[in-house]
């Protein structure tokens, strides 16, 4: 796999459980505030803690939600950037398309929204 192009496809197959994708909101959302609160306070560790707690948080979602195994070993830094794009397109509500045209439609019991919308 040579291109992010290549990855993201991959990435939204291993992520299609909506359990997944909130155990790895929560680890980019934890991952991104202790590097800002590092970057803050000038404490280095705080990075370091950040990053250990998302991926620890994001491996497990993996294993507990669907038995599956992460990414982390295919590519850890796509994996990272991937993780803050999906959030991103979660947040902006384009996170269903992605999945359809990735994922496919066949799995649609899985995909769901990040909110679910009662209208």
């Amino acid at each position: 796999m040579t291109s992010f192009k290549d990855f993201w496809p991959l990435y939204l197959r291993a992520h299609r459980h909506r359990g997944t994708r909130i155990g790895h909101y929560a680890a980019t959302a934890i991952a991104l505030s202790t590097i800002a609160a590092s970057i803050a306070l000038q404490a280095i560790w705080l990075t370091v803690l950040g990053i250990v707690l998302g991926y620890a948080i994001a491996l497990a979602a993996h294993r507990l939600v669907d038995g599956s195994k992460s990414l982390v070993t295919v590519n850890p830094v796509w994996g990272a950037v991937a993780d803050i794009k999906m959030c991103w397109v979660a947040l902006t509500g384009g996170l269903s398309a992605e999945l359809a045209r990735h994922v496919g439609r066949s799995e649609e019991h899985a995909i769901g929204p990040m909110v679910e919308s009662h209208r």
